[in-house]
């Protein structure tokens, strides 16, 4: 009997672990000139997760091999040291997937002069300034007075963007968000920038499988144009702020790009498509092209080809948007409520509700906006956009043309109180803010300009989480207001303002009536006035 219960047990864990998808990945990681690099890594994790599954370090030939179980939409990322990575999307279905692939990886953009070397923290970012100066030697540049087991971080400086980088020496490491750090074994350690590699932009992608091939190219050519459109919107951006004009418009961003060019590639990529799902992620970069002659006609050949129910939309859930921007309301809801309902993938199901509730709320419809926050928070509980969903409750109480709540904060003198009664009659802006705190102060700040430049009534109730100090205090100087001081931001007295984060505001008409609340309130010096002017 009791062999018989042990076969029985290890024939359903077979059964379960069959039911799991295999996915045999190997291959190479290379340098530009077909070399292997001296750190390199290969990792599979879940579109729109940042945990990888499975990762896996390299050989000294550039080789590696990984497997794991699943289904759905996967991302196969592939970096190294010194490199820049790249990802290519798997998408595992009844049959698993098996694939060997060789990479060649464009290096990081180090700067072309050198002005100096830094040894900093373990967090430091490529603009930090913060760390140690190295002075340069014959033989390169020495690390000194490192401890045993402490991350470091190289910074090379010089014109432009700087680079967080290290040596190529083994005691250095590719930490998990890309940057290179240093385990050290040693109290010093030898740093020669020629070891940095020349540089490449190109990025080459060889897939065994025909199919695996057309798919990443077509989603490293979608990453390398959203690349792009975002570098020419950041500069148009940089530009208009120094001459103080206009960004320009995104169209002439799309022409730069070459956008109609790009459209007749993808036309014929799909003549040649080996597979319905290569078809699909060349449908998928089309999106990102503006809605022109001929593309227009490529974004409705997505929505009719790329189901709801398709995995591919978590690879950028944002794209299902500019799909149906042209189409009807009716159409476009009920594409939508179609994907929050049917697609397996937790984060494109999460955006697309999130953007839904965000849409319901502003337009006030509450049945709407009930039925998408539920899905949020019941279905997506773990995706990171249900905490933010509370922001968009229907039925919070904090929120625009609602009553304020009653309350009930401690007065200046013991024994007082300020109470919801005590604020009707005016209008009111009730601050809640920490007692130390400079954003608080920044912000109060613009109340204290909008109020210099108008003779409009408004009563100011602050309520301190400690006693102000600081800039807080002195830009409490210059404002008329209640003041309540409560120990902590735990206390039971701000419960009915259903705090997020400080600061927190609430504007209140002289009824009683919430004209905005924080998520409206983004700059009091010009906010204030206009929803007090605004018809409820």
């Amino acid at each position: 009997m009791h062999r018989f219960i042990v076969a029985l047990a290890a024939f359903a864990f077979c059964s379960i672990f069959a039911l799991s998808q295999q996915i045999e990945l190997s291959g190479r990681i290379l340098d530009a000139r077909g070399n292997p690099l001296p750190v390199a890594h290969a990792e599979l994790r879940r579109a729109g997760r940042l945990e990888p599954l499975v990762q896996v370090r390299a050989n000294p030939d550039g080789s590696f091999a990984l497997s794991a179980n699943g289904e759905g939409l996967f991302l196969l990322r592939l970096a190294g040291l010194h490199h820049r990575a790249v990802e290519i999307p798997l998408v595992v279905g009844s049959a698993g997937v098996r694939e060997r692939l060789t990479v060649q990886l464009a290096t990081l953009r180090f700067p072309e002069t050198r002005d100096s070397v830094l040894l900093s923290h373990r967090g430091a970012l490529p603009t930090t300034t913060e760390g140690t100066l190295l002075r340069e030697r014959k033989e390169g540049y020495i690390l000194g007075g490192l401890r045993r087991g402490n991350h470091y971080r190289i910074v090379i400086r010089g014109h432009g963007r700087g680079v967080v980088t290290a040596s190529s020496r083994d005691s250095l490491m590719l930490a998990p968000d890309g940057y290179y750090v240093g385990i050290l074994h040693t109290d010093s350690l030898e740093f020669d920038p020629a070891e940095l590699p020349r540089r490449s932009d190109a990025v080459t992608i060889t897939c065994q499988s025909a199919e695996w091939q057309q798919i990443a190219d077509a989603y490293q050519a979608l990453v390398q144009y959203q690349q792009a459109y975002a570098d020419s919107s950041n500069a148009a951006l940089a530009r208009a702020a120094l001459a103080g004009g206009s960004a320009g418009d995104a169209s002439a961003i799309h022409t730069s790009l070459g956008a109609w060019r790009w459209r007749d590639t993808i036309v014929a990529r799909l003549a040649t498509a080996r597979s319905p799902l290569a078809e699909q992620f060349w449908l998928l970069f089309a999106l990102a092209l503006p809605a022109g002659d001929g593309t227009a006609e490529l974004h409705r050949r997505a929505l009719r080809e790329i189901p709801p129910s398709s995995p591919l939309w978590a690879l950028d859930p944002q794209l299902v948007f500019q799909a149906l921007a042209h189409r009807t309301d009716a159409e476009r809801r009920q594409f939508l409520d179609a994907l929050i309902e049917t697609n397996p993938d937790t984060t494109a199901r999460a955006t697309s509700a999130f953007t839904e509730l965000v849409a319901a709320y502003t337009a006030r419809d509450r049945e709407r906006a009930r039925m998408l926050y539920t899905v949020l928070t019941k279905r997506c509980p773990t995706h990171p956009l249900a905490k933010t969903a509370a922001r968009f409750n229907p039925d919070r109480r904090i929120q625009r043309g609602a009553r304020l709540p009653d309350f009930r904060l401690p007065g200046k003198q013991r024994g007082t109180a300020i109470t919801s009664e005590r604020v009707l009659g005016q209008p009111v802006l009730i601050a809640i803010v920490l007692g130390d705190c400079q954003p608080c102060a920044e912000r109060l700040a613009e109340l204290a300009q909008w109020r210099d430049s108008t003779k409009r009534q408004l009563r100011v109730l602050v309520a301190s989480v400690g006693t102000p100090s600081g800039e807080l205090a002195r830009v409490l100087e210059r404002i008329p207001h209640d003041l309540s001081i409560l120990p902590s931001p735990s206390a039971p007295e701000l419960e009915p303002f259903e705090i997020e984060g400080f600061p927190s505001f609430v504007l209140t008409d002289a009824t009683g009536t919430i004209r905005a609340t924080s998520q409206e309130l983004r700059t009091l010096r010009t906010d204030v006035g206009r929803y007090l002017d605004e018809q409820p």
